[in-house]
């Protein structure tokens, strides 16, 4: 059996990309050097599995590595590049729409609609459509900010290449980012290395440390000198870190032995066609004239034999033909198997993922919902580093007098499918108004809308015909609560002295 090379056995140990933390609380020149490196020494960890990765989706699959003892000559190798399908797909389904702010109460919504105009003109949204593309390949992404000096694009975001910048935390409770770090190659054999914390950043050189994975060009590198020291001139750590879940995984990662066995099936089909045309011949009591070859036997494509003495001369085609309908049940099966592990909706592929249903149960059965799902999963740890990046556009906007909001005035939105299932929508936010709900929360809870404060605002006049004047509801709502309350002491007292004359 031939050794696995190291880009083999990185596609085999394949469990996540490590997060890096620290026990330092505070980084300066003292120390800057010493915990760059041993940070340096788990992210290129990362890389090399990242860059498997990332030439994976891109077709660079174990297949097209494989090698045969027997029939050599006949070595199909086929890439069914599934990976690329679940990123396209992944990416698409996250973000069907640019995800925007929404205003939590009615006084903020001309903040909030400002603060959406900034996002749009800082490239943010772009931003979010790389990042998402990156920790859907390879587990990670990350998004760089600066202030910039223009105030009509008073804030820039871009998303950088995660192999090479990375957040290190801190090991104490809520593990906090106590500097990132960014690295570029200004030469062969020297890199560029910029640390960031809340108050400094510093300008390394490092130097090329040699190779780690010889099919690929990365380098390892190592922090030997700094050379400058700045202020930071917005109080937070500019690198900000997402991922796709909680173990840094890719979406595709986990059914890379399925993806492989696919192909190798694929091969063995396309072999097996090859093998059934280009089949052995056996001649059996031949005589061929004087200096006939193999290969001019195969050129002619016909023949003209002649029997020796009383034997019968015979020139058969030995072949046995592949069993395809086998072979496909058996690639199907594959296929389904990683389309629900990779929480994928089931496509009709010849036949499959039909269902004698619609609607809701149709969702269910075809693996939508527990895509949803997924993309709800992927959202919470969205909005979870989101969250930083909404303290330092607030900050830059406050610092520039541009505008004053507060994070508890917006929270940040997805739109998915809005018209997806709108009829059962429609029906369930209806029950919800009739039995008294306010407009807002019917709209919310039955997932007709995705920003119902809007909505609700803009609504207004049509809210009124249909179940009348909200103003009338707030006074008749202020009423109810003082005669409530005045119900109540009055209750208090009476039970009070009735208490006291039964003791």
């Amino acid at each position: 059996m031939a050794s696995k090379t190291k880009k083999d056995l990185i596609g085999v140990m394949l469990r996540g990309r490590r997060d890096i933390f620290t026990s330092a609380d505070h980084v300066d020149e003292s120390n800057v050097l010493t915990l760059v490196n041993e940070a340096l020494s788990q992210h290129f960890l990362n890389v090399d599995e990242e860059y498997y990765l990332y030439w994976y989706r891109r077709g660079e699959q174990p297949i097209l590595e494989r090698t045969k003892k027997r029939n050599a000559f006949v070595n199909n190798k086929v890439v069914e590049n599934h990976a690329q399908e679940f990123c396209t797909f992944k990416q698409g389904y996250f973000l069907m729409e640019p995800c925007a702010y929404v205003s939590r109460n009615d006084a903020a919504q001309a903040k909030v609609a400002k603060l959406n105009e900034y996002l749009y003109r800082s490239g943010k949204q772009t931003a979010d459509n790389v990042v998402s593309d990156w920790f859907f390949t390879v587990g990670k992404g990350v998004i760089y900010v600066e202030s910039n000096d223009d105030e009509d694009v008073p804030v820039r975001a871009y998303a950088v290449d995660p192999r090479s910048a990375f957040v290190v935390y801190s090991l104490r409770p809520g593990n906090k980012p106590v500097f990132g770090v960014n690295i570029v190659m200004a030469g062969e054999d020297t890199a560029k290395i910029d640390v960031y914390t809340r108050d400094k950043v510093f300008r390394l050189i490092g130097a090329k440390a040699g190779p780690r994975v010889t099919q690929y060009p990365v380098f390892a590198t190592v922090a030997s000198e700094i050379v400058g020291v700045e202020e930071n001139p917005i109080p937070y750590i500019p690198l900000i870190e997402y991922r796709y879940n909680k173990t840094n995984t890719s979406c595709f990662e986990l059914v890379i032995p399925l993806f492989n066995g696919i192909n190798i099936l694929r091969s063995n089909q396309i072999d097996g066609v090859e093998q059934f045309i280009q089949s052995i011949a056996v001649a059996v009591n031949c005589q061929f004239d004087e200096g006939t070859s193999v290969d001019k036997i195969k050129e002619a494509g016909m023949i003209v034999l002649s029997s020796i003495g009383d034997n019968k001369a015979s020139f058969q085609i030995l072949s046995e033909e592949l069993n395809q309908d086998q072979t496909e049940t058996l690639v199907d099966s594959l296929y389904d198997q990683a389309l629900r592990i990779a929480a994928m909706p089931t496509t009709a592929r010849d036949g499959r993922g039909t269902y004698d249903s619609t609607g809701i149960a149709a969702i269910f059965n075809n693996g939508w919902e527990l895509a949803a799902a997924d993309a709800r999963n992927t959202e919470d740890l969205f909005r979870e580093s989101n969250a930083y990046f909404d303290e330092i556009i607030t900050y830059i906007l406050r610092e520039k007098g541009l505008l004053d909001i507060k994070l508890s005035d917006f929270r940040l939105n997805f739109v998915r499918n809005e018209t997806a299932n709108v009829q059962s929508k429609a029906q369930a936010a209806q029950t919800m108004l009739a039995s008294g709900l306010h407009p807002e929360i019917a709209l919310k809870k039955s997932g007709l809308s995705g920003d119902p404060v809007a909505d609700v605002e803009r609504s207004q006049k049509y809210l009124r015909m249909i179940w009348g004047d909200p103003d009338k509801v707030d006074e008749q709502e202020e009423q109810t609560t003082g005669t409530g309350e005045a119900d109540i002491v009055e209750d208090e007292r009476d039970t009070g002295e009735a208490t006291e004359g039964n003791v």
